[in-house]
């Protein structure tokens, strides 16, 4: 700021001027970055940082399950869009999903079962027969006696 502004209008003057510069420095450096930003090469997709191509992830169950079905209900039924097919698909996917699961728990219990045979083989018969007598089992621990109250023994006496 100016060291002598005698009058409203050399104030305004010099904030018209400041405001000018102002204005000019900002479009320099926006005009700078824009420059800096053009030099700099653009990534492509599918290509890493080498610029050798990336190896796609191969589809999940679901996805090829859905390019299946599509083609089939497609040509069944024509007349559906598109939401309509995928709506169905993912009904039958479920459908089947939780089919295969019971399936799988049937398989681990009846492998459960199998297992727990083998480990512990069923007795055979005449073995249940011949269990153990009364006289043989272990006799149970007595507990303490009562004690009897302090009450009755005062009123005994």
């Amino acid at each position: 700021m100016p060291e002598e502004i005698n009058t409203f209008k050399d104030i305004d003057e010099y904030y018209k001027q400041f405001k000018k510069e102002y204005k000019e420095k900002a479009k320099e450096a926006k005009a700078a970055a824009k420059a800096e930003k053009a030099e700099k090469p653009k990534r492509k997709k599918g290509v890493d940082k080498d610029g050798n191509p990336k190896e796609k992830r191969p589809p999940s169950k679901y996805n090829i399950f859905v390019k299946e079905k599509y083609a089939e209900i497609k040509e069944a039924h024509p007349d559906m869009d598109k939401t309509e097919i995928f709506s169905e698909i993912a009904r039958i996917w479920k459908e089947e999903k939780e089919e295969k699961e019971e399936k799988e728990v049937k398989e681990e219990k009846e492998e459960k079962e199998e297992k727990e045979e083998k480990e512990n083989p069923v007795p055979e018969i005449e073995e249940i027969r011949e269990a153990p007598s009364d006289d043989d089992a272990p006799k149970k621990k007595r507990g303490r006696k009562p004690k009897k109250p302090e009450a009755t023994k005062e009123a005994s006496e």
